[in-house]
């Protein structure tokens, strides 16, 4: 009698991080990711108004990883919901992955992306951690809890909200459209000196890319 043998993940990995990838994750990357991986986002499983699903359990921190000489990598996986926003729309489970890797050839700030898989008809990508706050009652305890005054928070707002809007418009520029929220930012806040230093966009599922204004974007950039 023959038996199959399971279908092996493929997994494709970035060059520059090729040796940081633990064994354990190459031999079973959605077992790592459920074993390991810490949820991000609280909550709980569910359905918002528009009937989509909203799983809390799909964006996950994973332990630091080290190359050879030691050299650590935080990353965060996100399992794919295929039916979601663009990513459904497109039909590309990795829609996410190739807006990051747009953003990257332009310049411009996203997450980086390290690894996609494909394992038993379920895609997970890999992207390097971004450090810093979102703009969410949750995400924004250091600001509340520090001594700035409410002036000085109303301040930082409006300075994050400007460099939010100055992004979109790069971004809208070659061709990638989206609802810039503040809650799918992350910023860097230096609280003592009461100033926005950076913001990464993240959350791209739906990201919508217009290939035409994409392809003049790249055309005029040469």
């Amino acid at each position: 009698m023959n038996f199959e043998s399971p279908p092996q993940p493929q997994i494709n990995i970035e060059s520059d991080f090729q040796d940081f990838i633990p064994e354990e994750f190459l031999s079973n990357p959605l077992e790592y990711f459920e074993k390991n991986g810490h949820n991000i986002k609280p909550g709980v499983k569910h359905f918002d108004q528009k009937g989509t699903f909203e799983d809390p359990d799909a964006t996950k921190d994973l332990p630091v990883w080290h190359n050879s000489q030691n050299e650590e990598l935080h990353t965060v996986g996100k399992k794919v919901n295929i039916t979601k926003a663009q990513v459904g729309k497109s039909g590309d489970p990795f829609h996410e992955y190739s807006v990051m890797e747009i953003a990257k050839e332009f310049g411009l700030p996203a997450p980086t992306p390290i690894a996609k898989v494909e394992h038993n008809n379920e895609y997970l990508i890999i992207m390097k951690k971004v450090e810093g706050i979102r703009w969410t009652d949750e995400g924004m305890k250091p600001i509340h809890e520090s001594n700035l005054t409410d002036e000085d928070k109303k301040n930082l707002l409006s300075e994050a909200e400007k460099m939010v809007a100055d992004i979109a418009q790069k971004y809208e520029r070659i061709g990638l459209h989206r609802k810039w929220k503040m809650k799918d930012m992350i910023f860097e806040v230096d609280i003592p000196n009461k100033k926005v230093l950076s913001v990464i966009p993240t959350d791209w599922e739906g990201t919508e890319i217009n290939t035409k204004e994409l392809e003049e974007a790249r055309i005029n950039k040469v």
